[in-house]
């Protein structure tokens, strides 16, 4: 029999709250045995923690490349000291969802692009730091991406991960999996 893993599901969104059980009853029913439920602010990382453990899934602690604009530099040290704190914690399996996103017009202004890769190198270095891959957001920005992985190499050599809403050319996917 075959199951299938959801490395990318955001049960803590508003549009799941009040039927997240039946929902992932129903992820279940269709073989996906396993889901990683990504943070996308601090303001959810107990959201996601919490149903990781309600329902024997994993989970990831990251800002989203969205939620920057409202994120305060703070947050990657609140970010820094939570991967600090859940580091035993066999349900943490990655840092994410952190990347670029230049699809959406607001976040393509050069001042926006700015913020967003000085927040998503940060939590590349956490991801170094703390020894997790990483889930990477995708969005018109694969070859921006691919110039920070480059430049932050971990110990290890290489990177593990995901690049989610991945919309590049093959060269450019072929790229992210020599990293």
């Amino acid at each position: 029999m075959s199951f299938w893993i959801d490395t990318h599901c955001h049960l803590d969104a508003t549009e799941f709250s009040g039927d997240v059980a039946a929902v992932r009853a129903r992820a279940s029913a269709n073989q996906v045995a396993h889901c990683v439920l990504p943070a996308v602010a601090v303001s959810n990382f107990d959201a996601v923690r919490t149903l990781a453990h309600q329902f024997s899934d994993s989970y990831a602690l990251g800002i989203h490349p969205l939620c920057v604009p409202q994120a305060q530099d703070a947050d990657l040290q609140a970010l820094d000291a939570e991967l600090a704190l859940r580091k035993s914690d066999p349900r943490l399996v990655a840092v994410g969802e952190i990347g670029l996103d230049y699809f959406v017009p607001e976040m393509q202004s050069a001042e926006m692009r700015k913020r967003q890769e000085f927040f998503y190198r940060a939590q590349l270095k956490l991801a170094r730091k703390h020894d997790l891959p990483i889930i990477l957001h995708v969005r018109r920005s694969a070859d921006k991406l691919l110039k920070h992985l480059r430049e932050l190499v971990p110990p290890v050599g290489r990177w593990r991960g995901i690049a989610h809403a991945f919309n590049g050319s093959t060269q450019q996917a072929q790229a992210f999996i020599d990293l």
